[in-house]
This record gives C-alpha cells, structure tokens and sequence, in this order.
C-alpha cells in the first residue's frame, strides 16, 4: 500500500504540470482510495483476529459445562 501511496503521491507532486488539473483530481482520487481500501483491510483483518478469540473463548467456555 505504501508504494502505491508513493506513486501516487510523486505522481500528483512532481510529473503533474499547472494544466493537468483532471489528471491531478484523479490521482489524488486514486491515493485516498489507496488509504481507504488499506483502513479497510486493516479492518477486517482486526476484527478476524477479536473473531477468532471470541470463537477460541467460546469452545473453551463450551468444554468447561461440558457434563
């Protein structure tokens, strides 16, 4: 994700000219869904991990009253 932020990002900076202003709108459009779609998958990588604990926690919890 960083490279493409990078690539973006130098993209939108420095090979982007005053007149480019549709080029630049989408290369900036193209960086904020890079971060986006990164805050999303650190997401639901968190929440698969708080998942799987709960999960854990569950069966632990389902052997103990187990008769």
């Amino acid at each position: 994700m960083e490279t493409l932020k990078k690539i973006y990002s130098e993209a939108l900076l420095e090979k982007t000219g005053a007149k480019e202003s549709d080029t630049r709108e989408k290369l900036w459009i193209a960086y904020n869904v890079v971060g986006k779609v990164e805050q999303h998958l650190y997401t639901i990588i968190e929440t698969g991990k708080l998942a799987s604990k709960q999960l854990e926690d569950f069966r632990k919890q389902q052997d103990n009253t187990k008769f």
